[in-house]
Parts: structure tokens; sequence; C-alpha cells
């Protein structure tokens, strides 16, 4: 079932975005602990590549001697290679994409796309690709197997918000032969965010308070009949041409595409059909109020849904909630308040990794000059699950043993029938027996044969988890005893 048919239908206007909770429940808000502090004094775009297995962000760093460079960093999240890959180049450097191999990284400068090829995090400069000039900072989106870029030089060097000038989308040239060019263009700066299917997502920024930018849905396709990008629908947030517009801060599609989530400077998260740019209810728990939106992401597994902001003090800058609204479970609501973590998520600073297990997170200072990367494991939102009440029957050594217990799988039900595994030691020798079944109650019978030697026996119990709860382990200590009766030989 697509995301977008669990959620609560569509509406005529945004009743159904989420920007304050009030009235809720108090829920417990986990401090953020300390992030890696990044080299870049700015913060422009980040993107996650699950081949290279690194996270890369785009930045400027300052020099002790005062001097600026551009600076693109990956940041290793598994695999092999070095912690921390970069490559250093003219200032102001903006806007980073990687295509899905993980062998090419792009990095946006004001007179062209740097190029490079990748390998296990070493980074060489391959020929530039051509784009016109940039004085606003670039945006860059790999998607349906081309890479997408803006661009624009405003009339004037405060110009980069006004609406005078003309900005463009443009598409780089691939090896295959397909061309480059521009494919749209705006009188305002322009977000891009890519889908899955080769979906993109323009969202201009609004120039005044009273604005209202339509944003668009597309489609990549082969260009056979000239297009580039098949229109798909396009929304502009005022009701009915009153109210503000679109206050744009980031954008993220579900894993199957069918619903685009919009982080909005007013209105909080809003939820559109990813395919028809529709209005849809949102079911997901807002922000705390008086926390600004910054940020939204959904998992690529489609498991997970993140909204971050920028709040003060211990209230939660970062909630993270199953995508699938029926899972009825308190988000994991983590604040970031501390010199060592910064002070709240960054515009467009979340991305999930690909097997939905981690949550990379960049936060900023409050002046915006130091930045920090937090990686999240999406298992702490999980509900925790524990063995209770394990004893066992007499322990003689060669004769049956019985061992109770119960898997208490806290306020879910699990999604499949648990079972657990047990895993025997006794001395060197490890044995793996059948998984015992777990009733309805959550109570366990485990019979077992224990060694005929007398001594110290292990039982390992362990539930592997499900879609809704997390693992849980426990270790039973067994002393068993010589059989009454039996002789025991001694020393002549």
């Amino acid at each position: 079932m697509l995301l977008a048919g669990a959620l609560a239908g569509s509406t005529m206007a945004v009743t159904g975005t989420a920007s304050a909770a009030s009235g809720a429940a108090a829920v417990a808000v986990v401090p953020a602990g300390p992030g890696r502090e990044l080299s870049t004094a700015s913060f422009t775009q980040m993107t996650v590549d699950d081949a290279g297995r690194r996270v890369w962000i785009a930045g400027d760093r300052v020099h002790p001697d005062g001097s600026r460079r551009g600076e693109v960093i990956g940041v290793l999240h598994g695999g092999a290679g070095p912690a921390v890959a970069s490559a250093d180049m003219a200032a102001p450097l903006s806007g980073v994409a990687v295509d899905p191999t993980g062998s090419k990284v792009y990095a946006g400068q004001s007179d062209h796309i740097a190029n490079y090829s990748h390998e296990n995090g070493s980074l060489h400069p391959l020929d530039p690709i051509p784009a016109p000039a940039d004085d606003c900072g670039r945006e860059l989106v790999h998607t349906g197997g081309r890479l997408f870029f803006t661009s624009r030089a405003p009339a004037s060097p405060e110009g980069c918000d006004d609406p005078v000038g003309i900005g463009s989308v443009g598409v780089a040239a691939t090896a295959d032969g397909d061309g480059a060019g521009e494919v749209m263009y705006s009188y305002t700066r322009v977000h891009l965010e890519g889908g899955p299917g080769g979906l993109l997502v323009t969202a201009p920024e609004r120039w005044s308070p009273t604005d209202d930018p339509d944003l668009g849905i597309y489609r990549v396709t082969d260009g056979a009949d000239g297009n580039v990008l098949e229109f798909l629908g396009e929304r502009r947030f005022a009701e009915g041409g009153t109210g503000p517009g679109m206050d744009f801060r980031d954008a993220d599609f579900s894993a199957d595409g069918s619903v685009l989530a919009v982080a909005d400077g007013v209105r909080g998260t809003v939820l559109l059909g990813g395919q028809d740019a529709r209005f849809l209810d949102n079911p997901y728990a807002p922000l705390p109020e008086g926390v600004a939106p910054t940020a939204v992401a959904f998992s690529p597994d489609g498991k997970w849904f993140a909204q971050g902001g920028a709040g003060s003090g211990d209230a939660a800058d970062l909630t993270v909630v199953f995508a699938d609204p029926s899972v009825e479970r308190q988000p994991l609501r983590i604040a970031f308040d501390d010199e060592e973590a910064g002070r709240r998520v960054v515009p467009r600073g979340m991305e999930f990794s690909g097997d939905g297990e981690q949550l990379f997170v960049v936060t900023s200072d409050q002046e915006g000059t130091k930045f920090w990367l937090h990686t999240i494991q999406t298992r702490e939102a999980l509900a925790p699950s524990s063995f209770v009440d394990v004893a066992h029957g007499p322990a003689i050594a060669g004769k049956p043993i019985r061992v109770t217990g119960r898997l208490d799988l806290d306020g879910l039900a699990p999604t499949e029938a648990p079972q657990v595994t047990v895993q025997r030691m006794a001395g060197p020798d490890v044995t793996d027996l059948p998984p015992v079944p777990v009733a309805e109650d959550g109570t366990f019978v485990l019979e077992d044969i224990l060694p005929d030697r007398a001594g110290d026996v292990f039982y390992v119990l362990g539930y592997a988890g499900d879609e809704v709860h997390y693992r849980a382990e426990h270790w039973l200590h067994v002393t068993t005893a010589e059989a009454s009766g039996t002789v025991t030989r001694g020393r002549r």
C-alpha cells in the first residue's frame, strides 16, 4: 500500500499541517550527545552516499589567516577508507550531489560545477561541468540518472532575495550523449529535491511575505520528446489568494514517492501528494510549540519520518516517528542545546542512510558559524523489549531442565509471531538450540537436556526484534550438580 493511502485523505486547504504541539501529554526529551564538529564555517547542502558509505557536506572553511576556501567533505559511516575525505577549492562553495554508484561527487562553484571521481575516500578532479554564473548559492541534486543544478546571477550584489534578474535550473550532459541545458527559469532562488523513480521538486523562495511561490513536482524522462522533465503537479500554499505563501525550508519524498513532506517556516510540516501535489492530512505529531521547522526526512526503507527544527532550551529540536501513521507510538524527541552539540537543526540538514538505521543531522550554533554532524541510531525510536521472570527448575547433569520466562514487548503488538532464539554454552562447547515459540501472553518454556558433566552452563536467550520492537538478550547462568548416587572415581 502506498504511504499516501495510509494517510487520512486529502483536504481542500492546509488544515492538515502541523506546526506546534499544544495541550499534548508531556513526553520525554533526550538531550543530544556531542557530535562531530565540522571544519566548515558555513553549510549549504548535504547528501548521503550509500554506495560509498559517506555523508557529503558542502561549505566554506575559514583558515587562521582569515582566508576563505571552499571545502566538500565526506564523513565515513561504515565500510573502508579514511574517516573523512575532502577536497579543497575556491570559495564560495555551494551545493553537493553524488551519483548512485558513489563514484562521482559534484560541488557547486560560482562559474561551474566541480566534478570529482571518488573511490574509498580518495577524490580526483575531473573536467568541470559548464554552468551559468551563480552568485546566490547553488543547489545540486542527482535524480533519474541526471544531474540538476540551480544558477542565479542577481542584477545587483544585494539582489539575491529580490525578484530582479533571472535564475535557472539546469541539467548536465551525460556520457551517453544526453545534452545539457536549462530546463526552467525563475525570478527568485530555487531549491531542489530529488526522489525515487526520478522525481524532482522545484521550490522557489518567496521574495516577500505576501508572495506565493508555486512548488512544482516533475519526473525525469529519457528526453525522447525533447523534454527532460514531465510535469506532474504544482501547489501554491496560500488559501484562495489570502495569507502568506510557502516559506520553504526543506522537502523530502517518502520511500514510495507517494508523499512529499515540506518544512514550511509558517505552517510547520505540510504533506502533499508526491505525484500530483494535492494537500494531504498530516497525522504526524508536530514539533513542540516555539520550535521553528527547518528540515524533514523520510527513510529510504519506508520505516521512519523525521522533523527537525530550531528551538531553545530543552525543547525538542528533532522528532523521529514511524512513517506508517497507524503505528501509535510517542516520537523519539531529541534536544540540541549544548556547546558540543549545536543549538538547532540547520535548514535541509537531515538525511537517512539507505537502510534507515541511521539518521544524519547537521546542527549549528546560534550564530550559524560552527557546525556539527550527529548520527542518530533509529533503533532508539523502537519500542523496547526485554526478558523478565526467567527461572529454571532442577539442574542435574545429564538430565532434562525446564526454563521459563516472559518476553515483554512494550506497548505495541509484534508484527509477527515472536520466537526466542537459544544458545547453550558449556565450557568450550557452544550449541544452537531450536527456537522457542512465545505464547500470546508473552510466556515461553524451554526444555533441554543438560550436558553430562556437572559445572556451569549458560543459556543465551535472544529476541531478534521486529518492525516496531528493538532486539533483546538475556543470559541465564545455571550451575549443574551431579545426579545423586553417582559414583565419583577418586585417585588411588
